[in-house]
């Protein structure tokens, strides 16, 4: 799985979906899951699905979900002399943004661009420390005019992602842009290769969700009509262990296993995972020497979305630990992204029928 997971990695971070533009991630990953399940739809909200029916129709129906967005951008005017104004689709960090390529994905093709800033030798040393609001940041593409702009494919509304490819650095440490949640839909895709070879007695959706960076959208329909007993989201997690990051507030260390998140903490308090679930994975990593952290992450994961699903589905997240979240440098670790798999591969590879999902068991 070494080599396997890192070159699918690499290859998926070449696909530009931000949230609400994921159509190329969307034929993505139908085309990756096609010949590894029964069954591969596609629903009209943009959610894929894919089904690995298990070996035993008692055993239990597990659903894995990664988001197939990622942060991004999209015009939203053009002035006269062809400079872009946008907005951020979803939570990209305002200080990371100026001074950086972008990648416009037009109807005709990519257009580069970068997005400008003031000359140093003009900023007064007050305005130096200060970060502007997007409304006044603005793409330069090379163009001399709003018609140049229209000419090259660039409109009001064309998405817009970071230019930023995959940087190797010690350790095994990747820095890229969109590892959230690349990551995950590389993770899950792994699962379903190795379950593929020696299925499992349970049968194993696999979701792609659109529009988590913009409020779990996806996930809160993904799970509708579909018969499951749980669900994993796979993600990444906000990491600590830099220099400018208190540990008393992000304890994950990247590098150090993957996250078995006991809740999340966002805008309205504690979301509380399933510890049932929880539990299912942390025994198949001890009982196969498979590290893994456990806590609470900051931010929301779509398993809080599918765990209000009908009536409720037993739902945790499991998450690959990076740095420098929603930047074009995000960091993780390969191994952390194998473990994940594997610990996954191995859960699933274990689940009988009669597995209950019941927070106080019979």
């Amino acid at each position: 799985m070494t080599d396997e997971v890192r070159d699918l990695l690499f290859s998926l971070l070449e696909v530009g979906s931000p949230s609400g533009f994921e159509e190329p991630m969307i034929g993505r990953l139908m085309e990756e899951l096609r010949p590894l399940c029964d069954e591969v739809t596609q629903t009209p909200r943009g959610n894929v699905v894919g089904v690995q029916r298990g070996t035993d129709p008692e055993a239990p129906r597990v659903a894995l979900a990664a988001h197939m967005d990622q942060v991004g951008f999209v015009v939203f005017s053009v002035d006269p002399r062809g400079f872009i104004r946008f907005r951020k689709l979803g939570g990209a960090v305002d200080r990371s943004i100026q001074g950086h390529q972008v990648r416009l994905l037009t109807e005709e093709g990519p257009v580069i661009g970068v997005v400008g800033l003031t000359p140093g030798h003009i900023t007064r040393p007050e305005e130096a420390r200060q970060i502007p609001p997007v409304e006044e940041m603005y793409i330069d593409i090379g163009a001399r005019s709003a018609e140049e702009c229209a000419e090259r494919g660039v409109r009001i509304g064309t998405p817009i992602v970071w230019n930023t490819g995959p940087v190797e650095l010690g350790n095994g440490l990747v820095a890229t842009a969109a590892a959230d949640d690349r990551a995950g839909l590389a993770a899950i895709i792994a699962v379903a290769r190795e379950l593929r070879r020696r299925p499992p007695e349970a049968t194993v959706y696999y979701i792609g969700t659109v529009e988590e960076e913009i409020g779990l959208r996806g996930a809160a329909v993904a799970a509708h009509g579909l018969d499951v007993d749980m669900a994993v989201a796979v993600d990444t997690c906000p990491a600590g262990w830099q220099p400018d990051v208190n540990m008393r507030d992000m304890v994950y260390e990247v590098g150090g296993g993957p996250c078995l998140q006991m809740g999340e903490i966002g805008g309205g308090g504690f979301r509380v995972g399933s510890q049932v679930v929880r539990r299912w994975l942390m025994d198949a990593a001890e009982a196969n020497g498979l590290p893994y952290q456990t806590g609470f992450m900051h931010g929301g994961t779509d398993a809080s979305a599918i765990q209000q699903t009908g009536s409720g589905v037993p739902a945790v997240a499991f998450s690959i630990p990076r740095l420098y979240s929603h930047s074009p440098v995000e960091v993780l670790s390969l191994e952390d992204l194998r473990n994940l798999a594997k610990t996954l591969t191995h859960a699933i590879r274990g689940l009988r029928r009669g597995f209950s999902t019941l927070r106080v068991q019979p």
